[in-house]
């Protein structure tokens, strides 16, 4: 009939696959809640409420998300399991780091005084919030990446309770729910470079790169030549400076952070002291700037000593989606108003808030630019690459102020978009 109709079959499809996590009897109102999320944008329930037309009384939107009999660990579990057939994913990018969101109030659940390393100006070192460890995975399509979240654990201001656990937490989950022909590579920043977070990964058959600190201590490996005493295990350190004097310098062109980048580097193998001696590439890196001035160098290592130089820079660059992914969650879909009175209503809301942002991502990635462009017309935005926030834009103008609960057809248990609805809109688009 039309792109619009076709795309919102395929999203009812979606959200029909995800709302089977949940008992039958809560998936109209947790529907209605979805897509309000999605079209108020602003991080209350009363505002995801009033951007619907609702069918029932408000208690019962409050009380299913504080007192429902449902898990959201299982809409977490079935959104990845949507993710692995979509894509038919093979090898999945996985990426952890964490986000504050302030708190005024200390009623907040694990509300605690954090450090802010973000170091933004006008702003105090230590800072009043909720701290959470996330993650997300990196699907791509047709040349387009989004970063699309996964889990986030709430980081508890008793027992002891770390990020580094925390990120164990949540890959010992998500890996339960991978299949074992699916090859796992996770992307780190320097501050979950860590054995105690590392090691674990390496056992559990995990590629990691990730950016470490410049003065990680890496070794050659030890001569063959045998003295008296036991074997060394580490030859000669390995420094930059070594490195710029005895060796050349390698070039590329490489697509990183949204376009092609010219890098430099100079990489190699070597035992990590950090890692108990674990055999790893590193990769000391730098590229040209706009301004046609040079980066400073950063170091880069990946537990898997056969990638190429030029495929851990490119792996790596894509953990920069992970910012972008943050900031629209807490600023434009409201993760900094999802205020909660408990840890439970919390998570769930906050699952609830996270599939509202996914959903449209995923959506502009599935259509790509053509199709996106025709599923909700802006003609003053021609030849202009198709966000989210086009696509969310689509579902904010067809479904603000509409009957929500209509759509679930108890019966059959699934989401449909009947054409008679929609009919004059999708003659006037066509």
């Amino acid at each position: 009939m039309n792109v619009a109709f076709d795309a919102l079959k395929i999203y009812a499809e979606w959200i029909t696959f995800l709302l089977w996590a949940v008992p039958a009897k809560l998936r109209p109102t947790l529907l209605e809640l979805l897509l309000g999320a999605m079209i108020s944008k602003n991080g209350h329930i009363t505002d995801a409420y009033f951007a619907i037309r609702p069918m029932k009384h408000w208690g019962t939107y409050f009380k299913t998300i504080e007192k429902g009999k449902f898990a959201w660990i299982n809409l977490a579990k079935r959104w990845i399991q949507l993710l692995l057939h979509l894509f038919k994913i093979e090898s999945i990018i996985l990426v952890i780091d964490d986000f504050l969101t302030f708190r005024s109030s200390k009623k907040a659940p694990s509300c605690a005084i954090h450090h802010d390393h973000a170091q933004r100006a006008n702003r105090p070192t230590f800072v009043q919030g909720q701290l959470r460890v996330g993650l997300a995975a990196i699907v791509s399509k047709n040349g387009r990446h989004r970063a699309l979240p996964l889990l986030m654990h709430l980081i508890r201001t008793t027992g002891n309770m770390s990020k580094i656990r925390s990120a164990r937490l949540l890959m010992n989950l998500v890996l339960r729910w991978f299949p074992q022909l699916v090859q796992t590579r996770l992307l780190l920043d320097a501050w979950y470079m860590k054995a105690s977070f590392v090691m674990p990964m390496i056992e559990k058959g995990i590629t990691v790169i990730g950016q470490v600190r410049k003065d990680t201590v890496l070794c050659d490996l030890p001569s063959q030549k045998q003295g008296r005493g036991r074997p060394r295990k580490y030859g000669e350190r390995i420094t930059l400076d070594k490195l710029q004097e005895h060796n050349t310098i390698s070039q590329a062109t490489i697509s990183a952070y949204g376009k092609d980048l010219l890098f430099q580097y100079y990489s190699g193998v070597a035992k990590a002291r950090f890692l108990k001696g674990q055999l790893v590439r590193f990769v000391w890196c730098r590229f040209l700037k706009d301004d046609g001035q040079w980066t400073k160098w950063h170091l880069l290592l990946t537990t898997d000593p056969h990638l190429e130089p030029s495929e851990v820079i490119r792996l790596f660059a894509l953990r920069w989606w992970v910012e972008p992914m943050f900031n629209e969650l807490k600023n434009l879909f409201g993760m900094n108003n999802a205020w909660q009175q408990t840890k439970q209503s919390l998570a769930r809301w906050t699952m609830i808030l996270s599939l509202a942002y996914s959903l449209p991502q995923l959506m502009a990635l599935w259509l790509g630019p053509d199709q996106g462009a025709k599923f909700f017309s802006i003609p003053w935005r021609r030849q202009k690459p198709v966000t989210a926030g086009w696509i969310a834009k689509g579902i904010s103008y067809y479904f603000q102020g509409f009957p929500v609960r209509r759509l679930w057809d108890r019966k059959e248990q699934k989401m449909k978009v009947p054409p008679e609805l929609f009919a004059q809109d999708f003659k006037e688009a066509a």
